[in-house]
């Protein structure tokens, strides 16, 4: 074996040869175990992943639009005081997860829910994964051991589904892009799910703007009440000192006049203005579009998630490569390196 470094020169040549070597006396491991997960490649369950993008920044000038609250989805609000909630809490929520799972699908020919879809898998421990057996050996013994075995499938159902949703947002444009994958043989499935998603946030964000709508419309007319009583107490005095000054003429009674003009005046706007305010906050109550405008519909993708055959064996022959050649370099640094 030639060394590859001597006297600070480096061999390309024997650099060639060494890798030669290393592959010549491992090439019949490599390709047992290239066999071995091709097989398992073609064997394991598919993967399919579906994606709904959708903007967020849509907003109309009204400040009680409901679409102008609903602008805040992602985290922005043109209005200090409107509701906001993020895309991506919500879709962490409990509220989000256990609607899911709780829906009921069509699975291949039967329609069933994913709690006894994907939880009746709960107690199986074994997996293919050592990282991932740990955990769910660790995840089992830390369960409450009062739980309920519908319980118990709700809780994993909830966390496949949270393991199984991808979200990404670009907060210049509020383009939101949600992905579902799964690792079950029904490619209609991700669809359904990713599709559900996003009639849940388009339902939760009606709510939102529904129990806004409604604060206001508490909060308007108390307001003009207040108002009302004020602007009638205004006139009611303006009626009164017209009745005992018949003639204005003293420069006090002028400026005693204006001011109550001024009162009737500022009552006045101020009911006109919380009045369509109100009418405003109605509409809202009983508006049922929102801000959220519709990219790319649900879409089964036309490519199985994951990296292809060719993409895997690759990976898994240069993985394997480097690990035999540094222990060949190492155990030969001798004759290698001088």
């Amino acid at each position: 074996m030639n060394p590859i470094i001597e006297n600070e020169n480096i061999s390309f040549i024997s650099l060639y040869r060494f890798l030669v070597y290393v592959f010549k006396k491992y090439s019949k491991y490599f390709i047992l175990i290239l066999l071995l997960y091709s097989t398992y490649f073609f064997m394991k369950p598919s993967s399919y992943s579906s994606q709904v993008s959708f903007y967020t920044n849509y907003n109309e000038s009204s400040n009680f639009s409901s679409l102008g609250i609903l602008g805040s989805l992602g985290g922005f609000s043109s209005e200090s005081n409107d509701l906001r909630f993020s895309v991506s809490n919500y879709l962490n929520s409990d509220k989000l997860l256990r609607q899911i799972v709780e829906k009921e699908y069509m699975i291949g020919e039967d329609k069933d829910t994913l709690i006894n879809f994907w939880g009746g898998n709960y107690n199986k421990v074994f997996s293919k994964n050592p990282i991932s057996f740990l955990k769910k050996i660790d995840r089992r013994f830390s369960l409450v051991r009062t739980l309920s075995t519908q319980e118990k499938k709700l809780l994993f159902a909830k966390e496949k589904l949270a393991r199984s949703i991808n979200y990404s947002e670009d907060r210049r444009s509020s383009l939101h892009t949600i992905e579902i994958k799964i690792n079950d043989n029904y490619p209609s499935l991700s669809k359904d799910i990713v599709d559900s998603v996003f009639q849940s946030i388009i339902k939760y964000s009606t709510e939102v703007t529904s129990i806004k709508a409604k604060e206001k419309s508490h909060f308007i007319q108390g307001r003009l009440l207040q108002i009302k009583d004020d602007l009638e107490s205004a006139e009611e005095n303006m009626q009164l000192f017209l009745e005992k000054n018949k003639n204005i003429t003293s420069p006090s009674l002028i400026l005693q006049q204006e001011r109550i003009q001024r009162d009737i005046m500022l009552y006045s706007q101020l009911y006109l203005s919380l009045s369509d305010q109100l009418e405003l906050s109605k509409i809202d109550q009983k508006d049922t579009t929102s801000s959220i405008f519709l990219l790319d519909k649900p879409e089964t993708s036309s490519y199985k998630s994951g990296r292809s055959l060719f993409e895997s064996l690759l990976l898994i022959f240069t993985f394997l490569f480097s690990i035999v050649l540094f222990f060949e370099g190492f155990k030969n640094k001798k004759q290698l390196f001088r």
